[in-house]
């Protein structure tokens, strides 16, 4: 199952209220994986010039955490932010903002983007929870948290992107492996682009064949 860009807009309204609705935000819309993301540190954004480099990522062991190098070499490389996941990103940095005022000299200065309220590491498993009870409230087709970088994928390729455009964001190793897993998923986009295409070319007449 891989949402509509209309359906992900549906999750995103439901969780809008939620501290965590920028990571979602982000996911959804820049293919992060779960460790890469609660693995994000703020000196690897670049808000300014709209950068985002996922170099590092947290890891679950059972359930104890550590912090290790990207899946592949490509998924340290960097990407870019459009220009809503500028805005999100830098009012979730408000909110962490207020948070460690509030937490004053007990506030653990990780660098981390998403954190717990005190500062310390997220636990990745605390997203996907936090992702499953927020769907729950919906009536949304049921995916899982790892499934929004198949969202990421189909909003770039209908955004006009190639499949290299694609492997570029989600930081595949290789292009076959971004193909394999997305052609079968990316045609009806084709054919939306390739309206779009051709309704750029001006005509006098619309009619087929005349």
């Amino acid at each position: 199952m891989v949402w509509t860009p209309q359906q992900f807009g549906a999750f995103l309204d439901a969780a809008e209220g939620d501290r965590l609705y920028a990571i979602f935000h982000l996911m959804g819309t820049r293919g992060l994986r779960r460790g890469e993301a609660v693995g994000q540190d703020w000196h690897e954004i670049d808000l300014n010039a709209g950068l985002i480099t996922p170099a590092k990522e947290i890891v679950v062991d059972g359930w104890d955490l550590y912090e290790s190098e990207p899946k592949t070499d490509g998924s340290a490389n960097t990407i870019a932010l459009d220009s809503m996941n500028i805005v999100v990103l830098r009012d979730h940095k408000t909110r962490q903002e207020k948070e460690r005022a509030k937490w004053a000299t007990a506030w653990q200065d990780t660098g981390k983007t998403f954190t717990k309220e005190d500062g310390s590491w997220l636990h990745p498993e605390t997203v996907s929870e936090t992702f499953r009870r927020i769907l729950a409230t919906t009536d949304l087709p049921p995916i899982t948290l790892r499934d929004l970088r198949h969202v990421a994928a189909t909003l770039t390729h209908g955004g006009g992107g190639d499949i290299h455009a694609v492997k570029e964001t989600l930081r595949h190793s290789t292009i076959t492996l971004t193909s394999d897993t997305y052609t079968s998923l990316l045609p009806e986009l084709d054919r939306e682009i390739a309206e779009k295409a051709a309704a750029l070319v001006p005509r006098s007449h619309r009619s087929g064949g005349q």
